[in-house]
């Protein structure tokens, strides 16, 4: 078997007992769907810790819409961080499962086994406090492409309604494009590029379209040239001038790439970056022997 797909049956604690002795004999299992199940939270604590030895090594499971609590959710952190096989992970609905409950994830997502591609938390306590470790998690990975992070839905005023911040939307802005220096902004994720969520401002949709670009090289360039080095600001024009002049060669070439062909989103070339640093470094263009360059070059040189 390769599937097992009980969502929405009414499982029970016995069940749940059952599924789990099943479940410890299973290998070639890859698909888990559970979402729905009437399984109490200590069942589900007991189900993760009776998994805790088992051989499964899932490719996707789905616990959404159930009654998991913060020593669920831990104990099932340990359980998932020994998939390496694991892409895609759903808890969206989990409402048991306080902000503090939420952060044992951060292990997971740092866990050298990570592998998720897609990973859904919607309708659930999730808040600034736990979206801003979330994404300090995130800087580093380079496999997670969508985040679902779904409003609340509040019954008695028939409304959606969101527990976010802009102190939490500015760190997911800051995770995909740290404008800090070139170097961050280089060194920032470049792979997520799908969060599901009506409040995202127009930074953050910019960076998640630059990001569906499979040339990750080419993303970071962008995102330095537009964000930058743009043609109105030559800010950060200064951490170009104190480079070292032999590597000065090689940055003139990286922002003078040319553009990529079936690029995704928007797309801007370092004409007004080259120009810029023209102006500011003259002898650097200069054509007349080495010899007679100007007193700034000779300062450069020492």
């Amino acid at each position: 078997m390769k599937k097992l797909d009980i969502s929405g049956n009414d499982i029970g604690d016995i069940g749940t007992v059952a599924l789990g002795n099943l479940l410890n004999a299973m290998s070639t299992l890859t698909t888990l769907e559970i979402s729905y199940a009437n399984i109490t939270p200590q069942s589900w604590v007991s189900f993760f810790t009776s998994l805790q030895d088992s051989n499964l090594n899932l490719e996707r499971l789905n616990l959404s819409h159930c009654e998991i609590d913060d020593e669920g959710i831990q104990i099932l952190t340990t359980l998932v961080s020994n998939m390496d096989s694991l892409k895609f992970l759903g808890l969206d609905n989990n409402e048991l499962v306080s902000p503090t409950g939420w952060q044992a994830l951060l292990g997971f997502i740092q866990h050298p086994n990570f592998a998720l591609e897609e990973f859904t938390l919607g309708e659930n306590n999730v808040d600034d406090d736990t979206l801003i470790p979330l994404t300090s998690a995130l800087e580093n990975n380079k496999t997670l492409q969508r985040l679902y992070l779904e409003e609340r839905y509040d019954v008695d005023t028939d409304e959606y309604f969101s527990l976010f911040t802009e102190r939490g939307w500015q760190a997911v802005s800051s995770l995909l494009c740290n404008k800090a220096s070139i170097m961050n902004t280089y060194n920032s994720n470049h792979t997520l590029n799908y969060v599901y969520c009506e409040y995202l401002s127009d930074d953050i949709r910019l960076h998640l379209k630059l990001n569906e670009n499979k040339d990750k090289v080419e993303v970071a360039r962008q995102k330095i040239l537009q964000t930058l080095l743009s043609s109105g600001d030559t800010s950060k024009m200064q951490e170009l001038l104190d480079m070292e002049l032999e590597v000065m060669p090689t940055a003139i070439a990286w922002i003078g790439r040319p553009l990529s062909i079936g690029w995704e989103g928007e797309q801007v070339s370092g004409l007004s970056a080259m120009y810029n640093l023209t102006r500011r470094l003259p002898d650097l263009f200069d054509s007349s022997p080495l010899t007679q360059k100007k007193p700034y070059m000779e300062k450069r040189k020492r």
